[in-house]
């Protein structure tokens, strides 16, 4: 795991238009800028062929790592790249912030398996759940929480993204740990 900078923490970052994620994308790889967006595969048709396509999981929403100073110069005016801010604060500037272990375990959840599943917050009843780390295995010291979800015999873990939403993967019960 990375040390935590002082100025350096994942930003939520949204793009504007519905195919510039590509150009924002290659743009911060040419800055040297760290980001992570959350991908799935699926089997589409066209014209009656099947062909496999990776697309978003959470369309226009990418994750950003850096220091303030160091992503604002995508942010221009007229650019179709923004801060997603945090209204609820009461303050004009509160960019949504991940914290660091929160971002580490979301990625490594959502790249476990093809399996994974995003929920919003309203579909995350927490107090239901039991708070768990995973112990072995691909999720070893991923924290979340122990749910059922209805229709599935499977257990399954969620990290939540404080405030953003969860994503899940299913787990074997024998490399659960439950948290107090």
């Amino acid at each position: 795991m990375e040390k935590e900078d002082q100025n350096k923490h994942w930003y939520v970052m949204r793009t504007l238009g519905r195919f510039c994620e590509t150009g924002v994308k290659q743009k911060l790889d040419e800055s040297g800028i760290r980001y992570y967006q959350a991908m799935k595969t699926v089997v589409k048709t066209l014209k009656g062929k099947k062909f496999i396509s990776n697309e978003p999981i959470i369309p226009n929403l990418l994750f950003v790592y850096g220091s303030k100073e160091s992503i604002m110069p995508h942010t221009v005016v007229g650019s179709n790249f923004q801060f997603v801010y945090n209204r609820c604060s009461g303050k004009q500037a509160d960019c949504l912030i991940v914290p660091l272990k929160a971002m580490e375990d979301f990625i490594r959840v959502a790249e476990s398996n093809g399996n994974s599943q995003i929920f919003m917050p309203e579909e995350i009843q927490l107090a239901k759940g039991q708070r768990i780390r995973m112990i072995g295995g691909a999720l070893d010291g991923v924290e979340g929480y122990f749910v059922r979800r209805k229709g599935c015999r499977r257990k399954t873990l969620v990290v939540v993204l404080d405030g953003l939403f969860g994503i899940s993967a299913e787990v074997e019960p024998d490399m659960v740990e439950l948290i107090n």
